[in-house]
């Protein structure tokens, strides 16, 4: 990959990115955490720690074989629009119909291996339910890449929470106000009906001419573009199996494997809450990091970076000291059982997720370079540190376990594309580390101060979290950043 001669920075491309990167976050801090922390904690407090522990299970299992119904197909897609729409808009004719192909073949592996590890009956209702949801999920996913692709990102952000709106709206009714105790076999059922809703509304959101393409089908057009996509699968591939594969061995290699699976689900909830916002911020760079690097536009692309840094990494670093100092409180706000045990895997998983923000901005960068043969084997590199950790730590240590093999393989992973990138770039500006080292520096005193005060564990938690909260606003922003958050025309 080679950055080129700078050119004059896109000024519209930033105010366009800042002005929906503003709408896209306050949208999903509406939505998202009356979603996880209202409506999943909601179920998990209701059906009990080993329930939930077979949804999370049987959700990481049937997710596992995920590459399947994208085969790259997302990523590839929403490049191919950044750089060139109507041609890649084009793309739609031969890629709608090799999803549903797709989907059949994705259920068929899916079942044939569930056979062989012999899952007993209950798991199976779990198993077509989910199936059927990552199927839906999977189309819209592909919806949405055409929206982020022709950067139209308002209308992306609004489908974005559509599926999780209808999942509290239903979900939230009957645990609140129903009369009947809510049940875990609903809740794939609610799932498929979200995605459906979401499918529709983003067929509404996109441009009439571009909604419904002719198609045009044949075998050889189908492998042609699982050609040109097979190196984003492999990555899906791997990442999948990275982020799915401890839920399933915690599951089968515990001592008590539902109710592991339910303490480190009960960890990862909060990490899923910020994960949540991080893809969709990675979704939004993709796009621009594949225009910058089309138009050779260095200096515009280093400014991204930085930005990219400033807001996902920066914020993480923060989170992860708070948490180290005040893990067992955050769990004691949400959970009714485990609450001991899932805060000691909350702190290495926060850790976890330091890694997995700088990953979302240096990994994207590679992605958008195409220089995916080197991101292939990072992540490679990373999954067999993550399945080996896994495999000898979760019979020992259970959900802690798991937590220390995702945080151990995540740091590998993220120092190596942050590595990669400097090489390919000729040097980086690395001003993003200085201030993130001097924010945690300056919050662990402010954070151990706090704890050895008499106060309530509640208000430690909350001064803390105030003054991570005031770094991130000092060090974080700039006034360049709330100049060009002003809306512009698609």
């Amino acid at each position: 990959m080679s950055f080129g001669v700078g050119i004059p920075p896109t000024t519209r491309m930033k105010k366009n990115f800042s002005a929906n990167l503003l709408f896209l976050i306050a949208l999903n801090l509406l939505i998202k955490p009356i979603y996880l922390f209202g409506i999943e904690v909601g179920i998990q407090n209701t059906v009990g720690t080993s329930d939930y522990g077979l949804y999370y299970a049987m959700f990481n299992f049937t997710f596992l074989f995920n590459v399947l119904l994208d085969m790259g197909i997302n990523n590839y897609q929403k490049i191919k629009v950044a750089e060139n729409t109507q041609l890649g808009l084009g793309n739609m004719a031969t890629l709608l119909p090799l999803k549903l192909v797709l989907g059949v073949v994705y259920m068929l592996v899916t079942v044939v291996v569930a056979l062989i590890i012999g899952f007993e009956t209950r798991y199976w209702y779990f198993i077509a339910w989910l199936m059927l949801s990552h199927v839906l999920s999977a189309f819209l996913l592909l919806l949405r890449a055409n929206l982020s692709g022709m950067q139209l990102f308002f209308r992306d952000s609004i489908v974005s929470v559509i599926d999780r709106l209808v999942l509290v709206i239903g979900i939230g009714y009957i645990l609140w106000f129903g009369t009947e105790t809510f049940k875990i076999e609903w809740f794939v059922i609610f799932q498929v009906v979200a995605y459906t809703i979401g499918i529709l509304f983003a067929l509404v959101l996109t441009p009439a001419k571009n909604r419904f393409p002719t198609m045009n089908f044949s075998i050889s057009n189908g492998w042609a573009m699982i050609q040109n996509t097979w190196p984003y699968a492999l990555l899906i591939l791997l990442m999948t199996a990275y982020n799915k594969l401890d839920g399933i061995m915690l599951e089968r290699l515990a001592i008590d494997g539902l109710k592991e699976a339910g303490i480190y689900a009960q960890a990862y909830r909060i990490i899923d809450a910020g994960n949540s916002f991080a893809f969709l911020y990675a979704g939004m760079l993709l796009p621009i990091f594949a225009k910058l690097l089309a138009q050779k536009n260095v200096t515009q692309l280093k400014v991204m970076i930085d930005q990219g840094a400033r807001y996902l990494i920066l914020p993480a670093a923060l989170a992860v000291v708070v948490v180290f100092f005040h893990s067992q409180s955050f769990m004691a706000l949400l959970y009714n059982q485990e609450v001991a045990e899932s805060s000691i895997a909350f702190r290495w998983l926060m850790g976890s997720f330091l890694f997995i923000c700088m990953a979302y901005v240096y990994g994207t960068l590679i992605t958008a370079a195409n220089e995916l043969s080197a991101l292939n084997w990072i992540a490679f590199s990373a999954v067999l540190v993550n399945f080996g950790l896994n495999f000898w730590l979760i019979p020992i240590l259970g959900a802690e376990g798991a937590a220390i093999a995702s945080f151990c393989s995540l740091f590998i992973m993220s120092v190596a594309q942050i590595l990669f990138v400097s090489r390919i770039a000729g040097g980086h500006d690395f001003r993003w580390l200085v201030r993130t080292i001097l924010a945690i520096i300056i919050l662990i005193g402010a954070c151990y101060l706090i704890s050895e005060s008499e106060l309530s564990d509640l208000m430690k938690l909350l001064l803390s979290s105030a003054a991570a909260i005031v770094l991130l606003a000092i060090l974080g922003f700039r006034k360049q950043d709330l100049k060009t958050m002003l809306p512009q025309d698609e």
